[in-house]
């Protein structure tokens, strides 16, 4: 089987040299004739495809792509061979092109293809570039274009939400700006919180610490938070910290944050012994005035039911023993990672 060096027209011309330094380019570099067959693998070739140049010399180039591709390229290299002069472009005019490695993995690579004549014959050169960590970046962004633009969304709809029970439940247009401000600026604070942590979902302590920060004493003996770590994704984030704003402001008004000498404990623990179970959340007062059941739903009563109830499609249990206010949430694991 011929190699490059035996294709060489003129004796005096430095193949041996052009071909030495095909072997210090960071790309892959395969020659071959007109019929496919491999007259030139150079180290970087080696790396990328896992063979070593003695194993494909002689071979049928097509060798290095999956099975489905391998019939076009054969027609495109005898097409492309088969035109006069020298020249270059992409084969088949496709920028992308799929390696096919020793092993049986699949990669992309960019591959450009150049035919010149040596010694009278046509030789292809063909230069591969992995890409195959420019895709996972590009697939990351798209991934993350996707959550944001999914994030936006959700957002939005709290938001409107928001606004039509505020509108609903305030008396006057100060009481409606002063409650509607308030709440958009915690959903800020949510957002904040999720950018600190991971991508697109942080812990539930850290979230309910945010949220009742301004209601802790200085040495934070008033509040109690007992819970095991739990990741929650974006979107339950969002909903349970309108729900913990909610019940950290009406206690600050009516319950046990009113006053130096309520409690405040929140426990949350899975509803069983494997992180694949429902999660439950209970929110306790003790030690403020003496509660009482409301003559009529307010939007704090409100905004909480109707967010459990979209977010995680199960109810909340509010009681009013006269100790202080509970509230109980009973939350799916499953929905919790949205």
């Amino acid at each position: 089987m011929p190699n490059l060096l035996m294709l060489q027209p003129h004796a005096d011309q430095p193949y041996e040299v052009a071909v030495d330094a095909l072997q210090l380019i960071a790309d892959a570099v395969i020659c071959t004739d007109e019929f496919g067959r491999i007259l030139l693998f150079n180290r970087a070739a080696e790396q990328s495809f896992g063979y070593s140049a003695n194993e494909v010399i002689g071979q049928h180039v097509e060798m290095l792509l999956p099975v489905a591709e391998r019939l076009y390229h054969s027609r495109q290299v005898r097409s492309f061979a088969q035109e006069k002069g020298d020249t270059s472009r992409l084969m088949g005019q496709r920028r992308e092109v799929v390696g096919l490695h020793k092993s049986g993995t699949e990669f992309p690579t960019e591959a450009i293809v150049s035919r010149h004549l040596v010694g009278g014959s046509p030789v292809l050169t063909a230069v591969h570039r992995d890409i195959t960590e420019r895709k996972k970046l590009e697939e990351r962004r798209e991934v993350i274009a996707q959550e944001l633009d999914h994030r936006i969304k959700n957002v939005l709809s709290v938001v409107l939400s928001v606004v039509s029970l505020s509108a609903n439940n305030a008396s006057n247009v100060p009481e409606f700006k002063e409650l509607l401000l308030r709440r958009i600026h915690m959903l800020a604070r949510t957002q904040c919180v999720l950018r600190s942590g991971a991508d697109t979902s942080t812990d539930l302590k850290e979230l309910l610490l945010d949220e009742i920060a301004s209601f802790r004493t200085s040495d934070g003996s008033n509040i109690i938070i007992i819970g095991p770590s739990i990741s929650i994704g974006a979107q339950s984030a969002q909903a349970l910290a309108l729900i913990f704003h909610e019940l950290a402001t009406n206690s600050a008004k009516y319950g046990a944050l009113s006053n130096a000498n309520g409690r405040l404990i929140i426990t949350f623990r899975w509803d069983g012994e494997r992180a694949a179970d429902d999660v439950i959340i209970e929110w306790s007062e003790a030690g403020g005035p003496p509660a009482t059941a409301p003559d009529h739903l307010g939007f704090g009563t409100n905004l909480i039911t109707n967010v459990v109830n979209s977010a995680f499609g199960t109810d909340v249990m509010i009681k009013y023993p006269t100790s202080g206010l509970i509230c109980q949430m009973t939350l799916p694991v499953e929905r919790l990672k949205d």
